[in-house]
């Protein structure tokens, strides 16, 4: 046996045996899940000896999470903070267009609408607590941040797009691309 090379047999024992099934991007792992500090949000945290990033869209127990940290990767399973999303927001992913199906024995031609295409994606919406003004500090209680998981579909929402959240319409207007794996939308 090689004193220097790591084990991790005892970690796969207890993913085997207290280990949930759970979804990372649309495919099934095993995970150990824990509740985090109690805070405003219902934050887990994730172990697993599978690859994760922060970004990963988990569902554990029906319910959508977002890996929120960076991934503590140990000499034998990575570890991150995951918080459940409290909403979801609608993006249209594909625009609509008209498309020529044919032409008529008259020699006219005949178009087709293509409807857009929208799809849901889980976000985490909070409310922007404090902004500092010119040196004044005022509360925003109408901004929000919404957080979504960056992807190539998500990378479609642009600055003045308008969005329903619980009822409200809330536009965009900056989009913090600064934290790998998460767009972070202020609204």
């Amino acid at each position: 046996m090689n004193p220097f090379q790591i084990d991790n047999s005892d970690f796969q024992f207890l993913l085997d045996s207290i280990g949930e099934t759970v979804t990372i991007d649309n495919v099934e792992q095993k995970a150990i899940i824990n509740n985090a500090k109690i805070g405003d949000y219902e934050d887990k945290y994730i172990y697993t000896l599978d690859s994760i990033q922060r970004g990963n869209l988990i569902v554990y127990n029906e319910k959508n999470y977002l890996i929120v940290s960076d991934v503590t990767e140990g000499k034998i399973y990575n570890k991150a903070l995951m918080r459940k999303c409290t909403h979801t927001i609608t993006i249209m992913i594909q625009e609509g267009s008209q498309v020529l199906v044919g032409v008529t024995p008259w020699g006219e031609e005949i178009w087709e609408t293509v409807d857009p295409v929208y799809e849901d994606f889980p976000c985490i919406v909070e409310q922007q607590k404090v902004v500092i003004d010119g040196g004044a500090i005022r509360t925003a209680d109408t901004e929000i941040l919404i957080t979504l998981q960056d992807n190539e579909n998500t990378r479609k929402v642009k600055v003045n797009d308008v969005y329903n959240i619980a009822g409200y319409q809330y536009k965009v207007t900056h989009i913090n691309y600064t934290k790998s794996g998460l767009l972070i939308l202020k609204c």
